[in-house]
Formats: C-alpha cells, structure tokens, sequence
C-alpha cells in the first residue's frame, strides 16, 4: 500500500499541475501568424512614427493608439497617437495625413485595424504524470516499486477568444510598405488587457526586423 504522504504529494502535484495549465491556457497571450518586411526597404530603424488605430469608437482609437506609442517611446522611437494631430473620428483623407506627415517630419507611419474575433474550441486529451515518491526505508524492490507513482488527468475542453489584428508600417519618404504582420491575441480580459500585449509584442518584432533602435 502507498504511504499516505505519498497521495498527498501526489494531490498536490496534481494540483499545482492543473493550477499551471488553466493560467496558461487563460492568461493573454498574443503570438504572429504571418509577417512580411519589404527587400526594398533600406533606410534602417524609423525614429519618428505616427500611430493609427482603426477603431469603432474614439475611446478604442484613443487607447490602442496611447499606448502603441507609448511602447514605441519605450524603445527609443518618438512616437505619437494620430487623434493629437487628427481629432476627427470620420475617415481621414490622404491629403489630410499627408499634410500632417510632411509638417511634422515623421518618417514612418503604422496603422492597425481589426480583421476578427473569433472563439476557438480545444480538446485537451487525458494525460498521465509520473511522480517519485520513494522515501527509503523499502528495500531495493521498495524502491525500484514505488520508484514511480503514475496519476492521471481527465480531458477538457478549452473554449479561446482570439483576436486578428493587421499592423503595417509605412515608409513617409517615398510611401512605400516597410512592414507588415498579422497577429493574433488569445483571451484578453479587457480593450487595456489585449491591447498591452499585442502592443508589446508587435514593438518587440519591430525592433527585431530592425525597424526600431536596439
């Protein structure tokens, strides 16, 4: 017979185990499923970048365009949300961007838009985890025995809410496409919560593409 101390152990293991595996499983997390950085592209890491969320309401645009910038400061670059320099919530025209690009002197532009929710079901499969639990005191076929003590997990299903987001990044100079990539957020718990992380990893590709400073 096992000793108890070892099906406690065993518990706990198997509590901490599941513990782990749900915060994963929920925690925000943000990954990119395509990405593309233009050969003709040659001028090096932007420095001054206009921000353009396309969003419903202005309060979205506000937020994501808040702190996307903020992120770009973060890594040297002098960023700024467009509503500073263009407050309407209507469509911008090209020569109203234009002309704010031109007077200010940015050379790059990134805009967002959203391209879908989407919920995505997972079946987890029953799993097994295999523990020592040997604590002496057996004899050797004690210990080669209760060496390992196998416990089990049942299946679940997984239910994620995932969000598409495309970002580009234009270059001012000559109007061309630097950079652009597809990403997708899975569980954010809030507009602030999804947003910090897709932001922090987009900023974090950018400057590995070396779009940014290092």
């Amino acid at each position: 017979m096992v000793p108890s101390w070892s099906v406690a152990r065993q518990l706990l293991w198997i509590s901490i185990t599941l513990l782990l595996s749900f915060a994963v499983s929920c925690g925000t997390k943000t990954r990119v499923s395509s990405q593309w950085r233009s050969p003709e592209y040659k001028g090096g890491p932007m420095h001054k970048i206009l921000v353009i969320g396309v969003a419903e309401t202005s309060t979205a645009r506000r937020n994501y365009e808040d702190r996307f910038a903020e992120a770009l400061r973060g890594r040297g670059a002098d960023a700024f949300p467009s509503y500073q320099f263009l407050p309407t919530d209507e469509r911008l025209t090209d020569e109203q961007l234009a002309e704010v690009l031109r007077r200010d002197g940015f050379d790059g532009v990134l805009v967002t838009r959203l391209l879908g929710v989407k919920e995505k079901t997972t079946y987890v499969p029953p799993s097994s985890y295999v523990v020592p639990s040997y604590r002496g005191g057996y004899g050797y076929y004690g210990y080669y025995g209760r060496s390992y003590d196998v416990v089990h997990s049942a299946g679940y299903t997984r239910t994620e809410k995932v969000v598409r987001l495309e970002t580009r990044l234009w270059n001012v100079a000559d109007s061309q496409l630097a950079w652009g990539i597809i990403s997708e957020t899975f569980n954010p718990t809030s507009i602030k919560d999804g947003t910090s992380s897709v932001t922090a990893k987009l900023v974090q590709q950018l400057a590995q593409d070396g779009l940014l400073a290092k």
